[in-house]
């Protein structure tokens, strides 16, 4: 969608979806489809950036996360992660952030190990002062999710091996995010 086909929105974001940009104006006022669709159409005929896949995490059919790489126009790269909550398929939730140090030489792919859902979930707690719920990949060993400082919030990527954090992506916003009631705004 954000590199190709912004009518695609229609197929990915649900009515009433919302988001929590760390950096984009004007992206946390952006609901639903049609206007996903319009800013993306806009995005990618002022700002141009290409947006590749790195690490995914996915928990079931209710959240996804994944760290990404950015290309801009000027051949710099940074690195960036989103997390979404999904309903019937579609994103009613998306947090986006990118690093402002570039890209990250950290390793993609998944972790290794066998911790079921909640030693995953107890690996990672004391990690980040977390904010909603964690996306957690038994099957990559992978756990992802937005944090809160009270200051500023961001989203976190881990990867996990043998029980032990590996690798991990941090990725500050320059504001706190909104209350777990509101949503992305």
């Amino acid at each position: 969608m954000w590199n190709e086909d912004a009518s695609l929105a229609h197929r990915l974001v649900a009515d009433g979806g919302r988001q929590w940009s760390a950096q984009t104006p004007g992206l946390d006022q952006v609901v639903g489809p049609a206007e996903t669709e319009a800013f993306v159409r806009k995005y990618q005929r002022d700002v141009g950036n290409l947006f590749a896949p790195r690490t995914l995490v996915v928990d079931g059919a209710d959240r996804v996360a994944y760290t990404w790489d950015v290309t801009h126009r000027d051949g710099t790269v940074r690195s960036g992660a989103d997390v979404n909550v999904l309903r019937d398929g579609l994103v009613v939730a998306n947090w986006t952030s990118v690093s402002q140090a570039g890209r990250s030489p950290l390793p993609d792919g998944p972790g290794a190990g066998e911790l079921d859902r909640a030693a995953l979930a107890a690996a990672v707690a004391g990690a980040h002062p977390w904010h909603g719920d964690l996306v957690v990949d038994v099957a990559r060993q992978t756990v992802a999710g937005t944090w809160s400082d009270g200051t500023r919030g961001g989203i976190a990527v881990l990867v996990l091996v043998d029980g032990r954090i590996d690798r991990q992506w941090v990725l500050p916003g320059d504001r706190p995010l909104p209350t777990r009631r509101e949503g992305p705004r």
